[in-house]
């Protein structure tokens, strides 16, 4: 009997311990439609080697500029990817690096949504405190409480910090360009109900944001 062959995509990590942290942290998250899906692990000549399914298709989008979708499909990619940080959540993780260029996407379709690079991804600790290797979110996606440095202060990261970078994403999606300015972005859009959900979602101050992903979630579902 002939073994099929399937199609994976190995990711290469310099630093082995980074990628065992990693394989560890997606190993504690089930399979789910809007998560890539993790594999395998191996080493080779002390670098780490991590293994995913293969999904046809390519990034959402890069950093700074990118095409600019319509508000149904724009929110409905928004609602995947809260999906996905919905279950990401629910295992004591946050992504901390959520950006067009971590989506994965096939032909445009909403439903082929993959969270992927948990590289900077943290996890709670038996006191509830967020621990991991974080090296600083992307910028213009990043939340205020979520500094590019060393040493990131676990009081400051909440499940809002991830839906910060989900609704810039949104706003990405919605302008053709990276939210640099939150307020600005905000106002282009011109249905002004949705105009205020993201206003909400993009709060400087993190408690005065949405709590959790199905909450941004439950904002978004009259606008898809």
């Amino acid at each position: 009997m002939n073994e099929q062959k399937k199609q994976v995509v190995i990711k290469k990590v310099e630093s082995k311990k980074e990628a065992e942290q990693e394989s560890n942290l997606l190993k504690s998250i089930p399979i789910h439609k809007h998560i890539i899906t993790f594999l395998d692990f191996f080493e080779a000549e002390q670098t780490g080697y991590i293994v995913f399914e293969y999904h046809p298709g390519g990034r959402l989008g890069y950093f700074k500029k990118g095409i600019i979708h319509d508000q149904q499909c724009a929110v409905q990619i928004t609602i995947s990817i809260l999906e996905g940080l919905k279950v990401i959540h629910q295992h004591g993780i946050l992504h901390c690096d959520i950006t067009p260029h971590n989506i994965l996407i096939c032909n445009n379709d909403p439903k082929t949504v993959k969270i992927i690079d948990f590289g900077s991804s943290v996890r709670t600790n038996e006191s509830g405190e967020y621990i991991g290797n974080h090296r600083g979110a992307t910028r213009w996606y990043r939340p205020p409480e979520l500094k590019k440095q060393n040493h990131i202060f676990s009081a400051n990261l909440t499940y809002s910090s991830d839906l910060y970078s989900a609704a810039c994403v949104c706003l990405y999606l919605l302008t053709g360009f990276a939210p640099i300015r939150k307020i600005q972005a905000c106002k282009q859009i011109p249905n002004q109900k949705l105009q205020k959900v993201m206003r909400k979602a993009t709060r400087r101050n993190k408690l005065k944001r949405f709590q959790s992903a199905q909450e941004f979630i439950d904002a978004l579902m009259p606008f898809s």
